[in-house]
C-alpha cells in the first residue's frame, strides 16, 4: 500500500463525461476488465491501477482481498519494467469543472444516512441487507441556512431535500424522485433556548413521496412493469445557530418506505416496511458532492 496513492470518484460523470479527467479515465478503462464490452450496461466501475501518465497496469472488481493483493502485486511489477518517461505524463492535467467547486462554505453541509429500521417479525433477509446502510450529502446555500436558522427551510430546497432523500438507497442506489412525485416537503425550526449567541433549535417538518412508473426491479433480470415507490415520514430534530452558521444539526426523518427499484435491492422485499434517514453534520474535510448534485440546478 505504500506504493500507491488511492483515490476514489463518481464513475458516472468519468464514463460518460467530456472532461479530460474523464477522457483520460476512459482510455484506459477501456482497456481493462470491461474491455470490449458493451452488454448489458455501459458500466466501468471498478479498481484501477494506472501510472499518472494514464497507462493502465492493472483493473479489477472484486473485493476478495487475496484477488486484489495479486492484481495489485500485478500493477507493481509492471510498473517496476517501466522507465521514467512511461510512468509519467508529459503535461499536467486539467480536471475540468466538478461539483465540488460548489462546495458551500459558508452554508450548511450535511452527511445524510439512511437504514432499515427494526420491523415486525424481524429482517427480511438473514445476510448483510439486513444490516445495510447508505451514506450520501446535502448542501444548502448560506441563504437556505440563514432562512432554515429563522424559522423554515425555503420551499425550493425542502422539496429538493425531499425528492432527493426519500429515495431508498439503503442496500444500493435508486433515481431521485421528479419533481411531481413530492406529496408534502417541509422543514422548519422554532427557537428553545439562547445562550450567549447561540440559539437552539428544535426542528420539525414531514416529507412525503410517491411515484407510479415502469422499470425494472431485479437488477438485469426482468422485464419492465409498473410498480409504486413511496416514502413518508415526520421529521424532528435539533440544531444550533451560533448567529453565523450551524455548529449542531441532528435531524432524522423516520417512516414507512415501499416499493423497489432497478440496482436498490429491494426486489423481494418491497415493504411496507420502517426506514430512516438522518442528516448530521459533515466533517470540515467532507468535501464529497451530494450523488444527485446535478439535481441542485447550482450554476
Amino acid at each position: 500500500m505504500a506504493r500507491f496513492i488511492p483515490c476514489a470518484d463518481e464513475v458516472g460523470g468519468l464514463q460518460r463525461g467530456k472532461s479530460p479527467t474523464a477522457k483520460l479515465f476512459q482510455t484506459f478503462c477501456e482497456e481493462g476488465h470491461y474491455r470490449g464490452r458493451t452488454v448489458p450496461t455501459g458500466t466501468r466501475q471498478g479498481i484501477y491501477a494506472v501510472t499518472p501518465s494514464g497507462k493502465l497496469l492493472a483493473s479489477w472488481n472484486s473485493r476478495r482481498p487475496d484477488y486484489v493483493a495479486k492484481q495489485m502485486a500485478a500493477a507493481l511489477a509492471k510498473w517496476d519494467s517501466m522507465g521514467g518517461a512511461e510512468r509519467l505524463p508529459e503535461e499536467a492535467l486539467v480536471s475540468g469543472p466538478r461539483p465540488e467547486d460548489h462546495y458551500p462554505g459558508d452554508g450548511l453541509v450535511l452527511q445524510v444516512f439512511s437504514r432499515d429500521l427494526p420491523r415486525k417479525g424481524g429482517a427480511s433477509c438473514d445476510d448483510w441487507r439486513k444490516d445495510a446502510w447508505n451514506i450520501d450529502h446535502l448542501w444548502l446555500s448560506a441563504e437556505e441556512a440563514r432562512a432554515l436558522a429563522g424559522g423554515k427551510l425555503p420551499d425550493a430546497a425542502s422539496r429538493r431535500l425531499v425528492r432527493l432523500h426519500g429515495r431508498d438507497n439503503v442496500r444500493g442506489q435508486s433515481r431521485t424522485y421528479p419533481e411531481k412525485s413530492i406529496v408534502e416537503a417541509a422543514l422548519a425550526s422554532a427557537k428553545t433556548t439562547a445562550d450567549g449567541g447561540k440559539t437552539t433549535l428544535r426542528l420539525t417538518g414531514q416529507g412525503a413521496v410517491r411515484q407510479v412508473g415502469r422499470w425494472k426491479i431485479n437488477d438485469r433480470h426482468d422485464e419492465t412493469a409498473e410498480h409504486v415507490r413511496s416514502f413518508t415520514g415526520s421529521m424532528i430534530g435539533t440544531a444550533i445557530w451560533d448567529g453565523e452558521r450551524f455548529t449542531r444539526f441532528d435531524l432524522a426523518w423516520v417512516g414507512e418506505r415501499t416499493g423497489a427499484t432497478q440496482y436498490n435491492g429491494r426486489a423481494d422485499d418491497p415493504g411496507p416496511a420502517p426506514m430512516a434517514v438522518v442528516f448530521r453534520l459533515a466533517p470540515k474535510d467532507d468535501r464529497v458532492a451530494p450523488s444527485w448534485f446535478w439535481d441542485y440546478g447550482w450554476r
